[in-house]
């Protein structure tokens, strides 16, 4: 929702500020400018990637305005259930409860663990995991951002070509105004629909990434950690270093609110 937010807070801004100015809206409506900028800087930008890479695009803009931060202290209640139960019962019990873990890269963790996998395995599989999960998420970042270092150029081009059309028609003085108007305005959503769209996203999506980069790595930490025979207690302390402060609440916090 913030990625809504921003874009309709910066076009509050603009339209506070041509009401401000007495400006009329209907001199920055341009269907043909819009259709420049955006087709334009779509084609520009497919022309660097794989078709398949195309495919994501729709998933990766729907993900940047409803994607949510991964929950790290869930995480962590997680792990530190599953530190309990491989305390008192064993590595092998943490089995039967596998299935109420809902995190999948979790699970896929500690199943490798009670299944004897050593410790350095169990690293290099999960971080091979979150090296393909980043290179996945990279594909629609990059897309946006190229998209966003491209739609500035369209908008040039676009003004250029208007330039050339107004000059070409010098004999009707009358229209100079109205074509050096619409041959700017597309230099104008050239810069809009990259500074207001297509990097916003862009941001959100390497935000969103980052996020769950960190999370995985604290479910690397927190599985190596109940592997080596970590107590809860001491396994809460570790990982509770990844979150925020006020997200830490201790072993003993943790305990209650799960038992609540």
């Amino acid at each position: 929702m913030t990625t809504i937010l921003g874009i309709v807070i910066a076009l509050v801004a603009i339209a506070v500020a041509t009401i401000m100015d007495g400006n009329s809206f209907g001199a920055l409506i341009g269907p043909s400018s819009l259709v420049l900028v955006v087709v334009g800087a779509l084609g520009v930008s497919i022309g660097g990637f794989q078709i398949s890479d195309i495919k994501t695009l729709p998933k990766a803009l729907i993900i940047s305005f409803t994607g949510k931060d991964p929950d790290s202290s869930a995480t962590v209640d997680e792990l530190m259930a599953a530190a309990e139960v491989a305390r008192k019962e064993g590595v092998l019990a943490l089995e039967s409860n596998l299935e109420d873990v809902e995190d999948e890269f979790v699970k896929q963790g500690l199943q490798m663990v009670v299944d004897g996998v050593d410790g350095d395995t169990v690293r290099q599989t999960m971080e091979i995991d979150i090296n393909a999960l980043d290179e996945r998420h990279q594909v629609g970042i990059n897309l946006f951002k190229t998209m966003g270092g491209y739609a500035p150029t369209m908008g040039m081009i676009g003004t250029v070509i208007g330039l050339i059309n107004m000059l070409g028609n010098l004999s009707d003085p009358a229209q100079l105004g109205l074509g050096m108007s619409v041959a700017l305005l597309t230099t104008l959503y050239g810069v809009i629909f990259a500074n207001l769209v297509f990097l916003p996203i862009a941001a959100k999506l390497t935000r969103l990434n980052d996020l769950e980069l960190a999370n995985r790595d604290l479910a690397v930490d927190g599985i190596l950690a109940i592997q080596a025979g970590s107590s809860p207690r001491a396994l809460v302390e570790r990982l509770e270093s990844y979150l925020v402060p006020d997200d830490r609440v201790g072993h003993q916090g943790r305990s209650k609110r799960e038992a609540a």
